[in-house]
């Protein structure tokens, strides 16, 4: 893990989203209908490897582009599907995410389902997902491209774009999208934020008026 991931993980989304305010950014958080897989705690950051598809009737044994897109992930990243506002389908179940850990992927993020939850929840694989189904997707929605600019569904706006290797960062408050052209800019300000509210914790809790606190620090 790099330096930069590590230094994201430990400020958190809510520190880089502030972040973004600070810069007069929209922070680009996805949607808050994501749940965690396997459960609250859940905390991860890399690169995106984007995944996107759209559903309609179709007919065949499985999606060769959807498998192909796993044979390419690589050791680190995070795969960011893409549903398109896919509805009771599944995206991948077990199978296929054994095939993204196996690859060395560190996280998933899934604007659309899952399925076979129970097993997924002992993977050791992250995820942040929008729903679970028992329904499979073949037949129902494909892959239609990867490692392409997609979009999926955003808190702060309809719509949140991804680029293949700008950086997701996830947690117990939701993932937020770092572009690749700003990641370094944005890191070197959260960092010292972060700094900022662990000094800012310290003299609240030792009774400093938040007035005060406010005063000194410039946010609370």
């Amino acid at each position: 893990m790099t330096s930069t991931i590590q230094s994201l993980i430990e400020a958190g989304t809510a520190v880089i989203s502030d972040v973004f305010d600070k810069m007069g950014l929209i922070p680009p958080i996805l949607d808050n209908s994501l749940i965690p897989i396997p459960g609250p705690g859940v905390r991860f950051a890399g690169p995106a490897h984007t995944i996107t598809g759209e559903s309609h009737g179709w007919s065949g044994k499985g999606d060769r582009a959807k498998l192909a897109a796993i044979d390419a992930m690589v050791p680190g990243v995070v795969p960011v599907w893409a549903g398109n506002d896919i509805r009771g389908v599944c995206c991948f179940g077990d199978l296929l995410s054994e095939a993204m850990k196996a690859r060395g992927c560190v996280g998933v993020v899934v604007d659309g389902g899952v399925r076979d939850l129970a097993y997924l929840k002992t993977l050791e694989l992250p995820m942040m997902v929008r729903y679970r189904t028992p329904a499979q997707a073949i037949g129902r929605w494909r892959v239609t491209g990867s490692q392409v600019v997609i979009r999926v569904r955003g808190a702060l706006e309809d719509w949140v774009e991804v680029k293949p290797g700008d950086t997701v960062v996830a947690d117990d408050d939701g993932v937020i999208i770092l572009p690749a052209a700003l990641v370094n800019k944005i890191e070197a300000q959260v960092v010292e934020w972060a700094e900022k509210d662990s000094r800012a914790r310290k003299d609240i809790r030792l009774g400093t008026p938040l007035l005060e606190a406010l005063d000194k620090y410039g946010h609370l």
